[in-house]
């Protein structure tokens, strides 16, 4: 398993936050194949996200009580989209998180 740290802006908001995950996800052709919360962290949100007719899952998932976001690869649902696009995933992210605290 890989979890790689999102930096976040210190101004950002939860809802920022939320809606730069989703339209990132949506800028970059991906689909929510679920949207909810982890046990492990309490009044998280965390998504499984998807390329459409492939398989493998990118997770995602913001912890507003820890002002904390990141994104995992589980080694049983690793896929080369993933690799291959997890760099402009990262970069759309923070640009979109730019957008709604500038």
């Amino acid at each position: 398993m890989q979890n790689i740290e999102i930096k976040l802006p210190t101004t950002a908001t939860f809802s920022s936050i939320e809606k730069a995950i989703e339209a990132t996800i949506v800028a970059q052709g991906l689909e929510i194949a679920l949207r909810g919360t982890l046990k492990k962290f309490p009044g998280c949100l965390h998504w499984h996200v998807r390329s459409p007719g492939q398989t493998g899952t990118l997770e995602l998932t913001l912890w507003p009580q820890q002002h904390r976001a990141w994104i995992t690869i589980q080694s049983g649902r690793a896929a080369a989209w993933i690799s291959k696009s997890l760099p402009e995933v990262q970069t759309t992210l923070y640009q979109h998180l730019a957008d709604r605290t500038n």
